[in-house]
């Protein structure tokens, strides 16, 4: 009777331990590659369109969410809609409107410093290159009127996460102004 309930007892401990519920498993994000952002004027406090670039080992599933959230005080203008965003996915265009429905995908400002985009049933792939068009570069369904205020002068970040699974920061250098100085000597060849 004894040797029954031991033995009981050690397979009731062998399927806790191995199902995790005293030590569960942690699920780590995956780093974004190929990371960019370019900017159409770095100069602080001016209005920029952005090209945000990244390849997402995860890709984003049905419902997923992607965040972008800049900081250094750069302000995401309060007018700034989906009419403003083009989102592509290894190059195609995908269509958006305030909120997610069927296969269109939903990209809003929830808040001076973010864009948060939620992803419609069409399932991005892992490995896919993601491309967000903010401001007047937005050309998809019609051309892009607001854009985002650069921060001041000095390092801002750009920060991608959400419930897809990726995360990555960006650093950018904002300047003072837009003249940058190079002179350079060359020696005369005959």
């Amino acid at each position: 009777m004894i040797k029954k309930i031991i033995s009981s007892l050690l397979v009731f401990v062998m399927i806790v331990v191995s199902t995790g519920v005293l030590n569960p498993l942690t699920a780590m994000a995956a780093s974004i590659t190929s990371f960019s952002d370019t900017v159409s004027d770095l100069t602080a406090a001016a209005s920029a369109n952005h090209t945000i670039v990244f390849t997402s080992p995860s890709g984003v599933a049905s419902g997923g969410i992607i965040t972008l959230t800049f900081d250094n005080s750069t302000s995401i203008n309060a007018s700034l809609t989906f009419t403003d965003i083009d989102v592509l996915d290894d190059g195609g265009q995908v269509t958006l409107a305030a909120a997610p429905s069927g296969a269109t995908a939903g990209v809003v400002r929830t808040s001076a410093t973010v864009i948060t985009y939620t992803n419609g049933t069409t399932v991005i792939a892992g490995g896919s290159v993601i491309t967000f068009k903010i401001g007047t570069n937005a050309t998809n369904q019609s051309t892009g009127v607001f854009n985002i205020a650069n921060g001041s002068a000095g390092t801002t970040t750009l920060a991608v996460a959400g419930s897809f699974g990726d995360t990555g920061t960006l650093a950018m250098p904002i300047i003072t102004n837009s003249v940058v100085t190079v002179s350079a000597t060359v020696s005369p060849t005959i």
